[in-house]
């Protein structure tokens, strides 16, 4: 049997808590009413999950255009160490499910603004609002959005590189559905706990041990359990 080769590593995490989780989002009268900002709780957990990856260098991170995916990137890779990835690429293709147009989106410039850490992600443009429209979009329709997704990210990086997409709960269901290579119509729903992190080693065909994709672990989240033990259990 050939040696493992190791193509990627891929940690897919949910943003952290925002106001729109806990039916707060409604006190603005502006965008942030359907691109709702994180929580204070949910600040928190996105530091402590920068903390969590700080002693790991990545050499990408990934993000939607919405406001509660970005920020949580943004702490990740404002943690990185010296060798790490230091900014946020931000593309459409990773935002929720089921986003109407009532969510206008943001361009990068205007995005930068409160996350400076943010740029476009390479060959998107940047002058586009980064947002992803999709309200009446079939399951169907949201794994084929997931699977390009994944491609996009297996044509940029194939020699092992450690990699994290920030997103969403729904979309990263379907984001795991295609990395795992399962259909949509799965008789499970995988929980994502806010900063919950899945992570998937992908090999070089024929070199895995068992099989070429391996699910590593799924929505842990340790880097909660000292301040948040409520999720311990």
């Amino acid at each position: 049997m050939a040696s493992p080769v190791k193509i990627l590593e891929l940690y897919l995490v949910r943003h952290g808590e925002s106001l729109g989780n806990i039916g707060k989002a409604e006190m603005f009268d502006d965008d942030r009413k359907f691109d709702a900002p994180l929580s204070e709780k949910g600040e928190r957990q996105a530091q402590l999950l920068a903390e969590y990856f700080s002693s790991l260098p990545l050499d990408g991170i990934f993000s939607s255009g919405l406001r509660r995916s970005v920020h949580t990137a943004s702490e990740v890779a404002a943690r990185q160490p010296e060798n790490g990835v230091k900014r946020v690429e931000v593309h459409k293709l990773f935002t929720e499910c089921n986003t109407g147009e009532e969510t206008v989106g943001r361009t990068i410039d205007e995005i930068k603004k409160d996350f400076p850490l943010a740029v476009s992600a390479l060959g998107t443009d940047e002058k586009e609002k980064v947002i992803f429209h999709g309200k009446d979009d079939t399951d169907s329709q949201l794994l084929e959005r997931a699977k390009e997704g994944m491609k996009y990210i297996f044509d940029r990086y194939h020699s092992g590189e450690k990699i994290m997409i920030a997103a969403h709960g729904a979309i990263n269901t379907f984001l795991l559905y295609a990395a795992l290579g399962l259909s949509h119509e799965q008789s499970f729903d995988p929980s994502f706990f806010n900063t919950g992190i899945t992570k998937i080693i992908f090999f070089e065909k024929g070199t895995g041990s068992f099989a070429d994709t391996h699910l590593v672990y799924h929505n842990i989240v340790p880097h909660l359990y000292g301040e948040m033990p409520e999720f311990k259990f």
